[in-house]
């Protein structure tokens, strides 16, 4: 829950000089303008990558009928394509790329 300010500013023809000037907080409109993102584009690529696997094993696992004494899709591949998907999202969440050498974010040493 937010609280508000109440902000008392005093005038230039006011003769009142024991009061403090307080000036409203400052709120950063565009400082970090150049700020990074939480994730890269290649993040979004292996998530998009996660959930389409997902979707293809729900999919797959549509089947009709399922006898557990022959082999079958939905009942042995369709799984272990959601949870390869669940996996792949994890590790989209976790990747970060490695940084260049000469990169701008770099400080030098001098």
């Amino acid at each position: 829950m937010a609280t508000q300010r109440t902000v008392r500013t005093t005038t230039a023809t006011s003769t009142n000089t024991d009061s403090p000037r307080i000036t409203p907080p400052t709120t950063p409109s565009n400082a970090n303008v150049n700020a990074r993102l939480p994730f890269e584009r290649m993040n979004y690529i292996l998530l998009t990558i996660g959930i389409v696997m997902i979707a293809l094993g729900f999919f797959l696992m549509r089947g009709e009928y399922v006898d557990a004494t022959k082999f079958s899709v939905p009942l042995y591949v369709a799984p272990v394509i959601v949870v390869a998907g669940f996996l792949e999202i994890v590790y989209a969440i976790m990747y970060t790329p490695k940084k260049a050498e000469g990169s701008a974010d770099e400080t030098v040493k001098s």
